[in-house]
């Protein structure tokens, strides 16, 4: 028996609270798209161990690796027998959750292949991710446009002080308070530019300490943006109504600081789309990605042809994309 399992990609579109009075901290809203993807497929009839995979993916070996380690340890399950393969990746630290959904793609095939009744949740604190964001890890086993309300903040707490998902160990998964469908007539143009990639280890650790705690007021305008703007707009497919709050979240909080680190390209990007009358637009976490969102694919293929005016470095990537609403798709294949 093989599993298959083709995972969708997040789009980060903010953190909320980076202060922490209320007794929490995080939270964020995001989304759930249908490519790119990651496709992991696994089995446990192999002569020996292996992962296989194409060259160009060689960077997820030693997540593969460590996250199959955690899991293996965990059931008391031997690897011997194990075969990775590695069909399809998309790079890490470009805004769109390669690593999360790697992982869980890892985690669930072997709990599929070995009959481990384990939630969704479970799996992500076990590979460690969801410690600051809750977008990726929900959005795998759901799709759609969702919000978390982060984890407990203060001593004796879950988190104790400003961390990333990197440094937070093992910390419960962020968590959900709401998941709504994403309106199938909206279309997503992903720009990702040939510059750094976005914050990572030490250096994205040196940001949450240096820049936390936003300042209150702040905070507080994100969550009055997203629960009388964002929401509203995904409940009335009004994008209108979705990106004007999308758009004031983005020069406020913890965004704003992830946006002013950025390479001149990726912010001249977002001014582009501002310049076209584009209704929602944001960069997705640490970036360099981006994200337009239009109301048909007529309007994505027209800004996507727009683009190619828009002076960027050779080597960047540009998808359309479709929502995904019912997060990743697992696949059971019977070997002949």
């Amino acid at each position: 028996m093989r599993v298959r399992i083709t995972t969708p990609c997040r789009i980060h579109l903010s953190l909320i609270d980076e202060n922490g009075y209320t007794g929490r901290i995080d939270g964020g809203i995001g989304l759930m798209l249908d490519q790119p993807n990651v496709v992991f497929e696994a089995s446990n009839s192999a002569e020996e161990f292996q992962i296989e995979c194409n060259h160009y993916y060689r960077e997820s070996i030693d997540i593969i690796n460590e996250k199959a380690s955690k899991i293996f340890k965990e059931f008391n399950i031997s690897n011997r027998n194990f075969h990775f393969n590695l069909q399809r990746y998309y790079p890490s630290h470009i805004g769109l959750g390669s690593k999360t959904q790697l992982s869980l793609a890892i985690a669930t095939a072997i709990a599929k292949l070995k009959n481990i009744d384990v939630s969704t949740q479970s799996l992500t604190k076990l590979v460690e991710r969801g410690g600051t964001s809750g977008i990726g890890w929900r959005g795998f086993e759901t799709g759609g446009f969702i919000l978390d309300a982060g984890h407990e903040f203060g001593a004796g707490k879950q988190k104790e002080t400003y961390l990333p998902s990197s440094s937070s160990g093992h910390v419960d998964p962020a968590l959900t308070i709401f998941r709504y469908p994403i309106p199938e007539n909206w279309r997503f143009i992903i720009v990702i530019p040939n510059v750094k990639k976005g914050a990572y280890g030490d250096e994205e650790l040196s940001i949450f300490q240096k820049y936390s705690p936003i300042p209150r007021e702040e905070v507080n305008e994100v969550s009055h943006q997203i629960l009388m703007k964002v929401i509203p707009g995904i409940l009335k497919n009004d994008l209108a109504m979705f990106g004007e709050g999308i758009k004031r979240i983005q020069s406020i909080g913890f965004k704003k600081i992830e946006i002013a680190l950025q390479n001149d390209v990726v912010k001249g990007l977002l001014k582009f789309f501002e310049e076209k009358g584009v209704k929602a637009y944001a960069m997705s976490s640490f970036g360099p990605g981006v994200v337009a969102i239009t109301e048909s694919d007529a309007d994505a293929q027209k800004l996507k042809q727009d683009l190619h005016a828009f002076p960027a470095p050779e080597g960047g990537h540009i998808y359309i994309s479709k929502p995904n609403n019912s997060g990743a798709k697992i696949e059971i294949i019977e070997c002949d």
